[in-house]
């Protein structure tokens, strides 16, 4: 590692561990396969914090430390997320097209699958130069086989200010019917 990465890293706002670990260390694992093993990944941890609703969503994605996210359109089979903010940005202008954003668009398609209970995918649509709009697309006519038809327990996300009994009444049970299609 340079000077130059040493010190950009450390000065982020994603800090030298996530910095080190999210731009360094997993590319060198993965390789050429980072992007595709990263949307993997991505679709796990979003099977460990299923969330129920698009507001959980843009929370869960900002406390995660994967930028701040904003839906910019959507339509009965696609979605365009705006995923912007400081640690995207710098994430960019360090890297600019090297840049994977892998695990974001892993995350987004298992959470949309989730929510719909559609086979959803993602991609990146657009790069700009502080933003990268992700596209979801799913399939309406096809059921998601998620965890072959196990119940989904969407988990209940803490607001910014939110108190923990304000939060239990708020939701006290979101759950995910199980899916019937065989």
């Amino acid at each position: 590692m340079s000077q130059e990465r040493y010190d950009q890293l450390l000065h982020s706002h994603q800090g030298l561990v996530n910095g080190t670990l999210r731009d360094v260390i997993l590319p060198a694992i993965l390789g050429k396969e980072t992007d595709d093993m990263l949307y993997w990944i991505g679709k796990d941890l979003a099977r460990q914090y299923p969330v129920a609703t698009h507001e959980d969503l843009v929370v869960l994605t900002h406390q995660l430390g994967l930028g701040d996210l904003t839906l910019q359109r959507h339509d009965k089979v696609s979605q365009v997320w705006r995923l912007a903010g400081p640690i995207v940005n710098e994430r960019i202008q360090r890297d600019k097209e090297q840049t994977s954003f892998g695990l974001e668009c892993g995350f987004l398609a298992q959470q949309i699958e989730f929510q719909l209970g559609t086979v959803a995918e993602a991609r990146i649509n657009d790069r700009h130069h502080d933003s990268v709009d992700i596209m979801v697309q799913n399939d309406p006519t096809t059921d998601a086989d998620n965890e072959r038809s196990e119940l989904v327990t969407f988990i209940q996300v803490a607001t910014p200010g939110q108190k923990e009994t304000d939060q239990k009444k708020k939701r006290p049970h979101l759950k995910k019917k199980k899916n019937t299609k065989k």
